[in-house]
């Protein structure tokens, strides 16, 4: 192999493995004392691995929040992300078999609520750590995962 086309070679992998840590966000830090909640209609739905993905319709007036979550952690601090009120979002959830395990429990149309933590850095995903299926109880990722920090 030439020495020209083991460096192409090199730079496509390096550029490859940037795009999905871009897209998937494991180099950034999860801001755990503000959690979002959003509620909402599911667009689309993937539990498959490498991780599962829910995009939903955040409603327009979905302002009240829950009384209680099953985890009290989830509680302090949380809040709406006015931004996202009647968009489109995606959330990604960690690769945890309790997620892939919603695969058909969850289906576009479906209202769903989600707990999820917004990366500090750009561009900003969000990492779903509670998500509430319509026939149902939560499901939840219970504990602290060394991306997430304490304020951004």
């Amino acid at each position: 192999m030439s020495l020209r086309l083991l460096l192409a070679t090199l730079a496509l992998s390096f550029g490859i493995a940037a795009a999905a840590m871009a897209h998937h966000g494991f180099g950034g830090r999860y801001d755990r004392s503000s959690p979002i909640y959003l509620i909402g209609n599911v667009e689309t739905a993937y539990f498959g691995y490498p991780h599962a993905e829910v995009t939903i319709t955040v409603e327009q007036d979905a302002r009240e929040l829950p009384n209680d979550t099953g985890v009290a952690e989830f509680l302090e601090g949380l809040s709406y992300w006015d931004a996202a009120l009647g968009t489109s979002i995606e959330i990604e959830f960690p690769p945890v078999d309790r997620f892939f395990e919603l695969e058909g429990r969850i289906r576009p149309g479906d209202r769903i609520a989600v707990i999820a933590l917004r990366n500090c850095e750009a561009p900003h995903q969000l990492r779903g750590q509670w998500i509430a299926p319509p026939d149902g109880p939560a499901v939840v990722r219970e504990g602290r995962m060394q991306s997430e920090i304490d304020g951004c």
